[in-house]
């Protein structure tokens, strides 16, 4: 089933339908995070918990001068992503309920992009603090799907035998 959710969202972005596309892969990690950590934690928590241990972590710039910590894609902000695509149908990053200081993002952007030939895409943070600090993320979503695809993918197929919740069948007529 977990494949079959990734084939549509490799399709959704074929079509160029970004936004649908977007949908579906930001329940990506709640699937798996449901697998490794059964409803031991709240949704929130086991979320956030799993993507920043399989993609967050990885997100985080490398370089990081004069304490000042760049805004990355840590689990609070796609777990924030996800809540309000899903549940508001907006692409809003709700800062005030963001934890971690460096992830209060002022400005967010979504870069919708066709299919290139390399399969490179790019995301885009910064960090202005001249009058006040405002802190900017641009997505590229192909950027993100591809990360997320690998990841999701790597997990599953590692762990399939924990994705028994699965008890739908889907029957193509």
């Amino acid at each position: 089933m977990l494949e079959r959710l990734i084939l549509d969202v490799d399709k959704a972005l074929d079509a160029e339908v970004y936004l649908a596309a977007l949908s579906l892969m930001l329940t990506l990690p709640d699937i798996c995070a449901k697998a490794k950590y059964g409803d031991s934690l709240g949704n929130k928590k086991r979320y956030t918990k799993w993507y920043n241990e399989y993609i967050g972590q990885y997100e985080k710039s490398p370089q990081e001068k004069d304490d000042i910590t760049m805004p990355y894609l840590s689990g609070e902000v796609i777990y924030q992503l996800r809540c309000n695509v899903l549940h508001q149908g907006t692409p809003n990053i709700d800062s005030e309920k963001i934890d971690e200081e460096s992830c209060k993002i002022d400005h967010f952007t979504l870069i919708t992009q066709s299919k290139n030939e390399f399969e490179l895409y790019s995301d885009f943070a910064s960090y202005d603090d001249y009058m006040k600090p405002v802190r900017e993320y641009k997505v590229n979503i192909r950027r993100l799907w591809l990360v997320m695809r690998t990841s999701v993918l790597a997990y599953y197929r590692d762990n399939k035998d924990k994705f028994n919740f699965f008890q739908c069948s889907i029957v193509e007529m």
